[in-house]
């Protein structure tokens, strides 16, 4: 068997004798990454959220669920009690919380039909500096927008960050991970196959033009005995094309900027979306001397995507994980921004960002029997 060095530099050769651009007399040099951190950008500090700080607890918020449903101070406590006393037989606290929505007066499950639960109204971000993009190109005197925390340029669309700001489990920043994304990537990177980023040019070393491609491997995530994801494995691309975006862009002093038109699309997984959609993406890429990368990307989301990975997982996840699903769900209709629906009128899409970590990798085709033998099958 080959040594792993001469594998990787098999594979590297291979990788780039793949981009020999058509009608051309050179070979186009590409570098591939793998994504190790995927997550909603935020940026939070402690004064965002005005008045009051976040948004309750998920005890605080169930305490106002049961008396918007009409129940006393004293039924409350009374079936709080029932409870601690009974931990092991019928929950009748949990079955209420789980039927509290209401269709001409009988119980529903709130998280299948969120809109049968009184708005709880809950608070947006008053903050004004986040990470993002001017999707819209309105610039900096557009209501409601951010001013950029490394660029500062104004004029940033990103209402999914306002919209979950003050929500305790999604608050944090790049540095501090926020609890829910946290979870989701910790549940996700071992179950499901990895995500390449793959950047080509005439000379990535030299400011050009670029495309960069995003497709899903065959592979899971390969990660060292700490849970970092570990570098220059090679993983083999997905043929199907429902994972495949192709971007134009270009690269300046190591930073890779790209945009494309259209919906793009990566499968990622029910436990959070079943598919990863965006609307008129922009992207951001850093490579660092190290041979890592980070980066955003950018666009309008389908809000009703990001409603099923928060509302999927019912009770469980509304307890241990986002606080108060209904409460998410007013949240996102009210701040989204785009793509609004032909007969109600009201917006499909809300303007969002996220930010990404990398590791380089090699990036090979799925078909050849030369490249299964290299990723080792």
């Amino acid at each position: 068997m080959p040594s792993f060095k001469k594998t990787a530099a098999i594979a590297a050769l291979l990788t780039t004798a793949a981009t020999l651009l058509p009608g051309s007399a050179f070979a186009a040099e590409s570098k591939s990454f793998v994504v190790g951190w995927f997550s909603h950008a935020t940026n939070n500090t402690d004064d965002d959220c005005g008045p009051g700080g976040p948004n309750p607890t998920v005890q605080d918020q169930y305490i106002k669920d049961l008396k918007d449903l009409g129940m006393s101070g004293e039924e409350i406590e009374a079936l709080i009690k029932e409870r601690d006393a009974n931990e092991e037989g019928p929950n009748r606290l949990a079955e209420i919380l789980r039927t509290r929505g209401r269709i001409d007066g009988k119980p529903v499950n709130p998280y299948m039909y969120p809109s049968t639960v009184k708005d709880p109204e809950w608070k947006a971000l008053t903050g004004d500096k986040a990470y993002g993009f001017d999707l819209d190109n309105k610039g900096p005197d557009q209501p409601g927008s951010f001013t950029n925390v490394d660029t500062r340029q104004k004029g940033i669309d990103h209402k999914l960050y306002r919209a979950l700001g003050c929500s305790r489990p999604f608050r944090g920043s790049l540095e501090g991970r926020p609890t829910y994304w946290d979870w989701l990537w910790g549940q996700l990177k071992d179950s499901q196959p990895a995500w390449i980023v793959t950047v080509t040019g005439e000379d990535l070393s030299k400011d050009g033009e670029v495309t960069i491609t995003f497709d899903r491997a065959l592979e899971f995530l390969s990660s060292n005995v700490d849970g970092t994801p570990r570098a220059d494995v090679t993983y083999r691309i997905d043929p199907d094309p429902r994972s495949h975006n192709v971007m134009k862009g270009k690269i300046a002093n190591g930073v890779v900027t790209g945009s494309m038109s259209g919906m793009f699309r990566m499968f990622q997984n029910p436990l959070g979306m079943p598919e990863f959609r965006m609307h008129d993406p922009k992207f951001d890429f850093k490579i660092r001397r190290d041979g890592t990368a980070d980066g955003f990307i950018g666009g309008y989301q389908p809000w009703a995507d990001l409603y099923f990975a928060f509302a999927s997982g019912g009770q469980a996840i509304e307890q241990c994980i986002v606080g108060d699903i209904p409460g998410l769900y007013y949240l996102l209709k009210k701040n989204a921004d785009a793509f609004p629906d032909p007969k109600t009128g009201v917006n499909s899409a809300i303007s969002a960002t996220y930010y990404m970590e990398a590791v380089p990798a090699f990036a090979v085709p799925a078909a050849d029997a030369r490249y299964n033998r290299v990723a080792g099958n």
